[in-house]
């Protein structure tokens, strides 16, 4: 068995060769002082961009942002002026995002104990400097949404979505490029807020107020970029969260209350058809990477914070199969890439903590392993509740599909991001990439 080890440790410990060339031990991670370093890279290595495959970006515990290839051995630090760690009073990062293209979307906030004021940042490459987009004087930022698509040289374009604070409620909010500048557009507010965007980025679907059997005023919207539209849907939302985008196309997925139930409902411009079935119960769903596949379950029960067994159904042939045992308690599940295996995180019943399990379904094999048992650090377990809303946008699986990423705290209080190996030998240690609050992969 591997011990938990950094990368640079790693390096220096015989007998692991397969982890040590997957993990590429070519050289130190490097902490900039007072200037942000130049990438610490193995000889004859090009320049390293934002667009590289196999991209992690993360919160460090400086509370600066920072990226790094685990695989290609260089780290690289993207913010310097962080003042005080994730979370505590004075100014850090806390919200991470990568576009499809390989653009890199972080917010900061400043913390008084009067204030929480936000700052929202993207930077096309390393060869450019982060750009402010967007900033609110009073509120930090919620979530950030990148827009599927780009289309560089054409004004009015998209950017990003995002949702943050407002009087009443929290703010859907539109960045766009046009001739004069940026535009930032506030789109509709509720409480609370979830949206998906349109594979083509043309539209954005959002749901918000909970259920309509607790809240007249939830509903489930529409805006239309082009069109600058906006419109409720003629549909009573159930008991759910995010609402879900086909990526093939003009059909999503959503939870619809009817006759006191909930149906989790295929919506299709012709229609739709209904998937599963509860009582009271919320629904959480996630779509294959091909749209061909959907992965869902439902809480325990009404007001449970986990989810029973996770079934998937082929919208093809219109088959469901349960996919994890019934004794396990679910809190998220993600898709792999190439949509194979479904990676699920499992509740562990551990006293006076919240312990968590990676486990890996291979939807051909039929394969359940178990991984990496963790204390989630918190911006971890921020994410891991709303699961279904992060799985649109942020990724926990490496590009290649060979590592998932996660964030634990120790028994000392402090977070550290840590890579978990599915190739690996049964009984394997994670591999400890940084101290950190949380870690993303790059789309590609």
């Amino acid at each position: 068995m591997v011990p938990n080890l950094s990368l640079k440790t790693l390096c220096r410990v015989v007998g692991i060769t397969a982890i040590l060339a997957s993990v590429g031990c070519l050289g130190p991670t490097q902490r900039a002082t007072n200037s942000v370093p130049e990438p610490t890279m193995p000889r004859g290595s090009t320049v390293p961009s934002l667009q590289d495959p196999g991209t992690l970006a993360y919160v460090g515990s400086d509370g600066n942002v920072w990226i790094t290839s685990p695989v290609q051995g260089w780290t690289r630090q993207v913010t310097e002026d962080a003042t005080a760690p994730p979370e505590g009073q004075g100014r850090s990062y806390h919200r991470i995002a990568w576009s499809r293209d390989g653009a890199l979307a972080f917010a900061a906030v400043v913390r008084t104990s009067a204030q929480a004021r936000g700052e929202l940042f993207l930077q096309q490459s390393l060869d450019h400097p982060p750009r402010l987009i967007a900033q609110d004087d009073e509120h930090f930022f919620i979530y950030l949404y990148n827009s599927p698509i780009t289309r560089s040289g054409q004004d009015g374009y998209p950017l990003l979505a995002y949702l943050v604070e407002e009087e009443n409620g929290v703010g859907l909010h539109l960045v766009r490029e046009e001739e004069t500048g940026l535009q930032d557009l506030l789109l509709a507010v509720g409480r609370p807020f979830y949206l998906s965007w349109s594979p083509d980025a043309q539209e954005i679907l959002w749901h918000t107020g909970g259920s309509l059997r607790d809240n007249p005023a939830a509903e489930i919207g529409l805006y239309q970029i082009e069109e600058n539209r906006r419109r409720i849907l003629p549909y009573a939302p159930g008991e759910f969260l995010a609402p879900a985008w086909s990526p093939l196309g003009q059909h999503w997925m959503g939870a619809i209350a009817a006759e006191g139930k909930n149906y989790l409902r295929h919506i299709t411009p012709d229609g739709g058809t209904t998937l599963a079935t509860t009582e009271e119960q919320g629904i959480a769903f996630v779509w294959s990477p091909s749209g061909r596949h959907i992965a869902h379950a439902a809480r325990r029960w009404d007001g449970a914070s986990f989810y029973g067994p996770v079934h998937i159904t082929d919208l093809e042939t219109r088959e469901t199969r349960q996919v994890t045992s019934d004794s396990f308690n679910v809190l998220g599940f993600f898709w792999s890439p190439d949509g194979r295996q479904l990676a699920y995180l499992s509740r562990l019943d551990l006293p006076n903590a919240v312990w968590m399990q990676w486990r890996v379904f291979d939807r051909v094999s039929g394969r359940d392993r178990g991984f990496a048992a963790f204390h989630p650090s918190p911006l971890m377990r921020f994410i891991v509740h709303s699961f279904n809303q992060y799985a649109q946008n942020h990724r926990f699986w490496s590009a290649d599909g060979r590592y998932l990423v996660y964030a634990d705290r120790d028994n000392g209080g402090q977070d550290r991001v840590w890579l978990v190996d599915i190739e690996a030998e049964k009984g394997t240690d994670p591999i400890l990439i940084d101290e950190g609050s949380i870690g993303v992969w790059a789309w590609r």
